[in-house]
């Protein structure tokens, strides 16, 4: 049975993942460095393994220029603790959307981020990531939804209406 200290302690390992995938998806550079502790080792992301600190000064411009929009989405969260450490593996999906001249096209990712959390300072936060991919597609967007024309778009920055909410 789960006591409320590690409910706690799995609801703040569940919202520092969120916290990276707001942050990667708005290019919010604080949103996605507070999911990690300083220094945290990302592999799998480039042919070297790299601190966070690294990786948001080469991805957040990247994913700006190149891409119109992104979406990370995490499920089947699994948390296993043990002490001051938790392993995490998490399932991830995350659309890329890509202006052409005449097209999009969008990335599709499916894999897994595999995450050493660590308890330091009295919070959870990842110390270590491993990115696995189990699919990817890249496809044509030739025709969008009834309602798009319409719908509001999404801001890739502060100007998002989720950081008005506490104004």
């Amino acid at each position: 049975m789960i006591d409320s200290q590690e409910l706690s302690q799995r609801a703040e390992i569940v919202d520092a993942l969120l916290s990276y995938t707001r942050g990667i998806d708005r290019l919010d550079e604080e949103s996605v460095t507070s999911a990690f502790h300083p220094g945290a080792i990302l592999n799998n992301y480039g042919p070297e393994p790299m601190p966070i600190e690294s990786f948001v000064e080469y991805a957040l411009p990247s994913l700006k220029q190149r891409y119109y929009a992104t979406q990370h989405r995490v499920s089947n969260i699994r948390v296993e603790i043990k002490d001051d450490k938790a392993l995490v593996e998490s399932y991830v999906l995350a659309y890329h959307v890509e202006m052409g001249e005449n097209s999009k096209q969008l990335h599709t990712f499916n894999g897994r981020y595999i995450d050493t959390f660590a308890l330091r300072d009295g919070h959870w936060k990842i110390s270590e990531r491993f990115l696995r991919n189990d699919w990817s597609k890249v496809e044509d967007i030739t025709t969008e939804m009834a309602g798009s024309g319409v719908w509001v778009k999404s801001r890739r920055n502060a100007d998002d209406p989720i950081y008005d909410f506490w104004d």
